[in-house]
């Protein structure tokens, strides 16, 4: 069960790099990717990278999550290239030092522990279609080893191999005047996985992720403007396992079967106001449900029939807000403070097999918590230089090390980005 929560944490879009760009200014803000415009909403909606050409982004000190951490490293650039002056052609390359990816669901796979690098290349294309904006996002993993060793007389003893593949299709437009976005993400993903004598340890048995998402800004006068916004997920991956790979006469046997499946709907309404100069506050008020089920299954020999345990968890926010703001302080300088109150109700269900009669019984347990988060950040510009900052609030309380004698990190997080025109 313990996979469950695995699959919770890392089994996401092959979109994983989705935090790169200037997320950091998104994320200060309250985590408001969705209601505000910036060059990281490309990786929720590409037709938006129409809007920002000729630029260069990098990721510093970026926390990936998953299985590892990565900190103090330059681990993310991107550029984006307009091809055309006078229709907007664009094209933008994204690469990671974070190897390797982490939304790939190694855990089923006999080689968890094992990962090789895959997180080859996110590519963008982005061009006006009528009065319209389209663009598409291309994400590419792909990482193998193959062993071939025979013995003295020249047969063959050991044939392992073991290779991830996926393939990320994200489609965006852009339409009533820049007003209306719309995106769809489709991601495919598949393994080998063989044992040394060639007989699989684990194979795919259908992986695929769907993501839709959508908001609309709609200005209501020249200080409010609503963002309604929606989005919709659903996909699963599975295996098939063969215990039996090394046993001689039993190394095509099915002995276990494992289906991981999840949906999730978030829907809200977000605000940006803004009542002065220089000065933006965003809010978000809305709800998310989240579904998750894995279905185990293995084989009893000695009854010869499958026995097979069911896992399920929602997780339904009820509701969540987003508060924010973005004011220049300075003409090189500008503070950033956001906050986000999930109110979460929680439910785990188990159900077990008996034998018997009644064939099953389940257990469930329910929770009720609210996460709450705070984020505090400084934007630095110096012409077309730009340095975002997510600022670790122990540098306010206790001062630099010259002051306190403490040590700590400065910031959590850094994206820079310049602006190549």
């Amino acid at each position: 069960m313990k996979r469950a929560l695995i699959f919770a944490m890392a089994v996401c879009l092959l979109v994983s790099s989705a935090a790169m760009a200037t997320m950091t200014r998104t994320l200060t803000m309250g985590e408001a990717n969705t209601i505000i415009h910036d060059d990281n909403n490309i990786w929720q909606f590409p037709s938006r990278i129409v809007d920002y050409p000729d630029m260069a982004v990098g990721e510093f000190s970026y926390n990936t999550g998953g299985y590892y951490y990565y900190w103090d490293e330059f681990t993310d650039i991107g550029v984006h290239y307009n091809l055309s002056d006078e229709t907007p052609f664009v094209i933008g390359a994204y690469f990671t030092t974070v190897q390797p990816n982490q939304d790939f669901p190694y855990f089923l796979t006999s080689e968890y522990y094992d990962e090789i690098p895959n997180h080859r290349i996110d590519l963008f294309v982005g061009t006006h279609f009528s009065d319209m904006k389209a663009g598409m996002h291309f994400g590419y993993l792909s990482g193998s080893y193959e062993t071939e060793q025979e013995d003295g007389t020249g047969e063959v003893i050991n044939e392992t191999e073991y290779s991830t593949k996926g393939y990320g299709f994200g489609f965006g437009l852009t339409a009533m005047e820049n007003k209306l976005d719309l995106a769809a993400e489709l991601t495919l993903l598949s393994w080998t996985d063989k044992g040394d004598n060639g007989y699989d340890i684990t194979e795919p048995d259908g992986c695929m992720l769907l993501d839709l998402s959508g908001r609309m800004f709609h200005e209501m006068n020249q200080k409010f403007t609503l963002v309604p916004h929606g989005g919709l997920e659903f996909g699963k991956v599975a295996n098939k396992e063969y215990d039996n790979w090394d046993v001689e006469g039993e190394e095509g046997d099915v002995t276990d079967k494992d289906k991981y499946s999840r949906f999730i709907l978030d829907a809200g309404m977000g605000v940006n106001y803004t009542p002065a100069e220089g000065v933006l506050a965003i809010a978000d008020f809305g709800f998310m449900y989240y579904k998750e089920k894995e279905e185990y299954s293995y084989w009893d020999d000695g009854d010869e029939e499958w026995i097979d345990y069911e896992y399920e968890y929602s997780w339904f926010t009820l509701p969540y807000f987003k508060v924010g703001m973005e004011a220049k302080v300075f003409n090189w300088m500008d503070i950033r403070m956001g906050g986000t109150s999930y109110w979460e109700h929680e439910k785990d269900k188990y159900t077990y097999p008996t034998g018997g009669d009644p064939a099953t019984y389940t257990n469930e347990y329910r929770y009720g918590y609210v996460n709450n988060a705070t984020y505090l950040g400084l934007g630095f510009h110096w012409g077309q230089l730009k340095i975002d900052t997510y600022i670790n609030p122990e540098i306010i309380v206790n001062g630099f090390n010259f002051i306190s004698g403490t040590e700590q990190d400065m910031n959590y997080q850094v994206s820079v980005k310049y602006d190549m025109f």
